[in-house]
C-alpha cells in the first residue's frame, strides 16, 4: 500500500540521529543567537542530516522557525488536543486507513506517537499563523483593484449559450504552443477541426474554459489523453456578463493566487530584518 503522509516536512518521519565521536567536535557550541534564542551547531547538523539539506539551508529554516515560534507566542496562537486528533483522523482517512491502523503504521516506523503528535501540534500552530498573515495581507486588496481587473477582463465573466470554435489537436504540446505564437504557421502533427458547442451539453470544465477565453483568441492548452487540445474561439452566442458584485469573490480569490507565499515571505523578511541576530559561528 502506498502511504501518502500529507504533513509538512517538519514532521519527523525518521529515527533520531546519533552523533559519532568523530563528528561531535564539529557540532559543539552555538551557531547564532536570534532574539536571545540560541541555535546550536548541533541543531543545524541534525536538521541538515534529517532532511538532506545543506547546513546553510538548514540554518535558514531554523531561523525561520525561531521567528515563527516568537510570533505564535506573541499572537497567543494555540492548538488543543481535539484539533490534533481531528487532523490525525483526517490523515488516516486520506490514506484510506482507520485512525488506529494509521497510528500502528507510524509506530511500525519506530516513531514515538507522542512526539509525532507534538510535531503535528506545532505544524497546526504554524498553519494558523500563516492563515492569519495571509488574511491580514489580502484584506488590504481594495475594491478599486478588483474593479479594475473586472473591467480589463470582461471576457472571463461572460456566460454564453454556445460557442463556434476551431479545435487544434496534437500529441506534441510544443506544436500547439508554436501555433498559438504564430497562428499562420503550419505543423504536420496538428489536426484542425471546426466545431460548435452548446454550453448546456458539454463538460462544465470545457464550458468554463471557453467562457473565459476571449473571442478571436486561443484558449489555454489542455491535456485530453492521449493528445493535447487547444481551442480558437471564433464566436460566442447569447453571451451574458456576470455583474461585478457576483464576480467579486471570484476575482479576490484569483488575485490572491500566488500572493499567499509572497505575503508570508515578505512578513518574515521584515521580521528577520528587525530581529536581533548575533552570529557566533557559521556551520
Amino acid at each position: 500500500m502506498k502511504i501518502k503522509l500529507k504533513v509538512l516536512t517538519f514532521v519527523t518521519l525518521g529515527a533520531t540521529l546519533l552523533l559519532s565521536p568523530a563528528s561531535a567536535g564539529t557540532v559543539d557550541g552555538i551557531s547564532l543567537i536570534i532574539n536571545k534564542e540560541p541555535i546550536t551547531l548541533y541543531d543545524v547538523f541534525k536538521y541538515s542530516q534529517r532532511f538532506n539539506l545543506s547546513k546553510k539551508e538548514a540554518l535558514d529554516i531554523l531561523v525561520q522557525q525561531k521567528l515563527e515560534e516568537a510570533e505564535i507566542k506573541k499572537l497567543n496562537i494555540s492548538i488543543d488536543a481535539y484539533e490534533v486528533e481531528q487532523y490525525l483522523e483526517n490523515l488516516a482517512n486520506s490514506n484510506s486507513m482507520s485512525k488506529n491502523d494509521f497510528i500502528a503504521m507510524i509506530q511500525s516506523k519506530n516513531i514515538d506517537i507522542v512526539e509525532y503528535k507534538d510535531e503535528l501540534k506545532n505544524k497546526l500552530k504554524r498553519d494558523k499563523l500563516y492563515r492569519k498573515i495571509i488574511s491580514t495581507k489580502l484584506q488590504q486588496m481594495s475594491d478599486g483593484e478588483l474593479k479594475a481587473y473586472y473591467n480589463e477582463n470582461l471576457h472571463e465573466f461572460s456566460q454564453a449559450s454556445g460557442f463556434d470554435v476551431t479545435i487544434y489537436t496534437s500529441t506534441n504540446q510544443e506544436s500547439l504552443l508554436a501555433i498559438k505564437q504564430n497562428p499562420m504557421g503550419v505543423s504536420k502533427d496538428v489536426e484542425l477541426k471546426e466545431g460548435s458547442f452548446q454550453a448546456g451539453k458539454i463538460d462544465a470544465n470545457l464550458a468554463t474554459l471557453l467562457n473565459k477565453t476571449a473571442t478571436n483568441t486561443f484558449s489555454t492548452i489542455v491535456k485530453s489523453e492521449p493528445n493535447y487540445v487547444m481551442f480558437y474561439v471564433k464566436n460566442k452566442h447569447n453571451a451574458q456578463t456576470v455583474s461585478f458584485d457576483d464576480a467579486k469573490n471570484y476575482i479576490h480569490s484569483k488575485l490572491s493566487e500566488g500572493k499567499e507565499q509572497k505575503a508570508i515571505q515578505e512578513y518574515f523578511e521584515k521580521l528577520k530584518s528587525s530581529a536581533n541576530i548575533k552570529v557566533v559561528r557559521l556551520p
